[in-house]
């Protein structure tokens, strides 16, 4: 698809003029056209079966899960993730296939584009509650992963405030010794004199 791509999007380039001979334009834009179709099938299909193990399986645990273990942030621009597992908690227990009109459902930085088309109903434009949940778990994991949300009382997902003793500035040479790390670094950079590095 891309090779295809480029020879219609490129068309002075040596590629479109070694593959016109061979396959006309109206090939190679049903080749994009079958490529992107085939694309589309794939994430439908993809979507599908994350919903369907999702919602016979692992939705069940999520309000358990969502009980027994708090998330934080330090950073705003969390903010929409942290406020997507808030509403999901006010869920909780309720058998509506869609949040309510009048709910606040932040899309952004929670709902990746290519799952837009999932999660809003084309008719109403309500947002569809078992795809958005799946969303807000992906975008959780992606932020725990990147310690911008951590949880509460964990040891390995913990706050990365905490990461550093409380005693570290005070005992910084025990700390760099337990470490195995020289305690100080070189004030000025490596000079390269005559083939010697010299500090």
């Amino acid at each position: 698809m891309k090779l295809a791509t480029a020879a219609l999007e490129l068309p002075e380039e040596t590629v479109r003029k070694a593959l016109y001979p061979v396959v006309g334009e109206r090939t190679l834009e049903d080749i994009i056209a079958e490529a992107k179709a085939n694309e589309k099938e794939l994430r439908t299909r993809v979507r599908t079966k994350l919903r369907g193990s999702y919602s016979h399986h692992y939705r069940r645990g999520l309000p358990k899960l969502l009980k027994a273990v708090r998330f934080r942030s330090s950073n705003d621009t969390f903010k929409p993730v942290m406020d997507a597992l808030d509403l999901l908690k006010c869920y909780d227990g309720s058998d509506a296939d869609f949040y309510a009109a009048a709910e606040a459902v932040l899309l952004e930085h929670v709902v990746p584009e290519d799952w837009r088309d999932a999660v809003l109903d084309p008719d109403s434009g309500l947002v569809e509650r078992i795809p958005y949940e799946l969303c807000v778990l992906v975008a959780l994991r992606k932020a725990i992963r990147r310690r911008e949300i951590w949880v509460e009382g964990a040891n390995t997902w913990r706050n990365p405030d905490e990461d550093l003793p409380a005693d570290f500035e005070d005992n910084r040479d025990v700390h760099y010794e337990a470490l195995a790390k020289p305690a100080t670094r070189p004030t000025s950079s490596p000079i390269c004199r005559s083939g010697t590095w010299r500090r």
